[in-house]
């Protein structure tokens, strides 16, 4: 399994907004080749998180980058963020 993790960073005003454009994330990847959950995180009284994508191999993290609505869903989230979205892929090598 893989996990893609992409860093956030969002003006405190717009917490509930980049929950919204996350769940619309989650519902457009469930469709997706060996997508395995979406989890949204941020941290308590700031204005940062992480968005963390699980799929079952490299291949599926890599198609699911290049589909229109995730391309759809980033751009939208990317237009109130503070910088650039980065993201990487990392090997799941234990899950409980």
């Amino acid at each position: 399994m893989y996990a893609r993790v992409t860093s956030i960073r969002f003006p405190p005003s717009m917490r509930e907004e980049v929950a919204r454009v996350g769940r619309g994330l989650a519902l457009v990847l469930r469709d997706q080749r060996g997508f395995n959950g979406l989890r949204l995180l941020t941290e308590p009284g700031m204005s940062e998180g992480l968005i963390v994508s699980f799929w079952e191999t490299q291949a599926d993290v890599e198609a699911s980058e290049s589909s229109p609505s995730y391309v759809g869903q980033m751009s939208m989230m990317s237009s109130f963020l503070y910088g650039p979205l980065y993201s990487k892929t990392y090997e799941v090598d234990v899950q409980a």
